[in-house]
């Protein structure tokens, strides 16, 4: 803002030079003060097509890494929901997310990490929309995690395979913007995959221990 307002003024300051060096009474210094409007207008429009190309460059980089934000949020809640790996790479996380069960436990500190990534990417959208739109495709993962967001919305728990499908569809989206892998890893090539509830303690906390955990409700059950 503050920018646009110099910018403006500077270009204000050269047309009323410009109309001054017309007036009979400053003929002898007409050619200085159209020089010197005209140069002052070149040096605006410079200035101008710079600081764009800066603020462009400067979007551009912020939304790349929040993309990258974004893509990490989703590996390690992905790695403590079904493990894995600790280190994984696109397709590796898009494998362990085809291996989802629809029984798989979801406890609390687990969703609790996946609410906040679609906490997150709706408050990313609502809020820095020019970052997001300086990456291409990173408003498509963002609209895609967000759907988390209503995690604890209803009565009932999503389905830990709806879950990974919007995982999926989110990490896919990410990916292709940052040049990232899209194809899935075949899951049973995959180590130490395992989505106990305990497993899932361990990793999220460091420590053992059984915490209870929300199942979706089995086939012929009553809320």
């Amino acid at each position: 803002m503050l920018r646009a307002v110099v910018t403006g003024g500077f270009l204000i300051v050269a047309l009323i030079i410009l109309w001054v060096s017309f007036w009979p009474s400053v003929a002898p210094f007409r050619d200085l003060l159209i020089n010197l409007g005209t140069e002052i207008i070149g040096i605006v429009i410079t200035v101008a097509v710079v600081e764009w190309f800066f603020e462009r460059r400067r979007l551009h980089n912020r939304g790349r890494q929040l993309t990258w934000d974004a893509l990490h949020a989703v590996e390690h809640a992905v790695w403590v929901w079904q493990g894995g790996p600790r280190e994984m790479d696109t397709d590796e996380v898009l494998g362990v997310l085809n291996a989802v069960g629809d029984h798989d436990a979801l406890p609390d500190f687990t969703e609790g990490l996946l609410l906040n990534i679609g906490t997150r990417s709706r408050r990313l959208l609502n809020n820095d929309p020019e970052a997001v739109s300086a990456m291409p495709g990173f408003m498509n993962g963002l609209e895609h995690l967000a759907r988390l967001s209503s995690l604890r919305d209803g009565t009932a728990a999503f389905p830990a395979r709806k879950i990974a499908d919007i995982l999926d569809e989110g990490t896919k989206e990410l990916a292709r913007a940052l040049g990232k892998p899209t194809e899935r890893h075949l899951s049973s090539l995959i180590r130490f995959r395992d989505p106990s509830p305990e497993s899932q303690e361990r990793r999220h906390y460091g420590g053992g221990g059984n915490l209870p955990s929300r199942q979706p409700p089995s086939a012929g059950s009553t809320q």
